[in-house]
């Protein structure tokens, strides 16, 4: 398939504000951090990040208890950190108070839906579709009915759960509004490094077939690399767990190209047709 150039296929000027779903407080820096620079002063952009609450626990006593499992940072830091970077590319942000699906419980047995942090790396489960309709209900308030928008949503790639729901709500968006166009962008540094996330080389073609996808077009954006880098600095939580330090998020992000250029990659896809049985 021939990759377009991003900026050139896109009539920017038809639509009102450009929407990027985040399902974390990061994924939108680390996935179009380009994108969201290369528009800071070219068109609204508002990044929804969806993950973004403290999650708490009603002890036997009737008191709350700030939940935490081992390796994630306070939400109220990584909040703080998202709003400086947003600043920084002149982004609108909204932040949901959805709790991570690490700390999701099931509405039913109250016990946790995704139960180790190895557990974050599967098909979203039945527990979890209360989220997924509420996820709906609150984007579909937030982001439509307010002029023709460009809904960028993650793939999936790399398997995490909050990304698949994310993809999963934003087809849904798309379908159900007049005035929404669908875009998705690959899910970094997943995209980058098959040891990141599920470790299975997962890939973009991977990503819509299991959203029951096919693609029609991809696109690439030049990255500035060393804005980029900027940016992403602001998440300083994110950076040891991902890339080691500054040195190994410059170097990921300098060789994921196109045509030897540093890049972000979009697609955009269509409903994929279902099979035709065979004539008895």
């Amino acid at each position: 398939m021939k990759t377009q150039a991003l900026l050139d296929a896109i009539d920017w000027d038809s639509f009102e504000r450009v929407v990027i779903l985040s399902p974390h407080l990061d994924d939108a820096a680390l996935s179009c951090g380009a994108l969201l620079y290369t528009l800071r002063d070219r068109i609204s952009t508002l990044v929804v990040s969806v993950s973004c609450g403290t999650s708490r626990r009603q002890r036997s006593d009737g008191s709350r208890t700030i939940e935490r499992r081992q390796g994630h940072v306070s939400s109220r830091i990584r909040r703080m950190e998202d709003i400086a970077a947003m600043r920084w590319v002149n982004a609108d942000f909204v932040h949901l108070s959805f709790a991570d699906g690490i700390y999701r419980r099931s509405p039913l047995t109250g016990k946790l839906i995704y139960r180790s942090a190895r557990e974050r790396w599967v098909t979203p489960r039945i527990d979890d579709m209360a989220h997924m309709e509420e996820l709906y209900l609150v984007l579909r308030r937030l982001c439509l009915d307010l002029g023709r928008i460009l809904l960028i949503s993650p793939m999936g790639i790399g398997h995490h759960v909050d990304h698949q729901i994310a993809a999963q709500v934003a087809q849904r968006l798309a379908a159900s509004a007049a005035g929404a166009e669908l875009l998705f962008y690959e899910d970094f540094p997943y995209v980058a490094d098959p040891n990141v996330g599920r470790g299975d080389q997962d890939n973009p073609l991977q990503a819509l077939q299991r959203l029951h996808m096919r693609p029609v077009k991809r696109f690439a954006l030049p990255v500035d690399v060393d804005a980029k880098v900027q940016l992403l600095l602001h998440y300083a939580t994110q950076l040891p767990p991902l890339f080691g330090d500054e040195t190994g998020l410059r170097t990921r992000i300098a060789n994921h190209q196109h045509i030897h250029l540093p890049s972000e990659f979009y697609w955009q896809a269509t409903a994929a047709q279902p099979p035709i049985p065979p004539e008895k």
